[in-house]
């Protein structure tokens, strides 16, 4: 008897704290806003160093609880840096840009962002010529 009781009074508590937490979540239009996970090679956290002409290969996937059904990459900068629908960044001139990936098809939008610093391939010395005369 005294677990049948006992069981009875959890039910009860996890529907309370269950009816609870779900109409605190959201609401009538089960609005969520979680992260959206970006993932690359060569991406260190949420930061990459290119060289002009390298491309690196963004891929993303929603997070837990989020409806949307697809994704637009955008670029903040696209003298520094472009991103084709798929996810693919092309460095083409130095300096920062950022790039933000939306869901697509909610109600919500979900965005995360990755910043690429684009330096040039050649440093140093310019067009002139240097005097190696007194090199040793």
């Amino acid at each position: 008897m005294k677990k049948n009781i006992f069981s009875i009074l959890m039910m009860a508590v996890a529907l309370v704290v269950g009816t609870t937490a779900l109409s605190s979540c959201g609401n009538e239009d089960n609005y969520w806003s979680e992260a959206i996970n970006v993932w690359g090679d060569g991406l260190q956290g949420h930061e990459a160093y290119l060289e002009i002409g390298q491309t690196l290969q963004l891929k993303a996937e929603n997070g837990f609880m989020i409806r949307g059904t697809g994704f637009e990459w955008e670029s903040s900068d696209t003298s520094v840096a472009t991103v084709t629908a798929n996810g693919l960044i092309t460095a083409v001139g130095p300096g920062t840009a950022v790039i933000t990936v939306l869901t697509t098809g909610d109600p919500v939008i979900n965005q995360n962002h990755v910043t690429i610093y684009v330096g040039n391939q050649t440093m140093g010395i310019g067009s002139g010529s240097v005097d190696q005369s007194n090199a040793e």
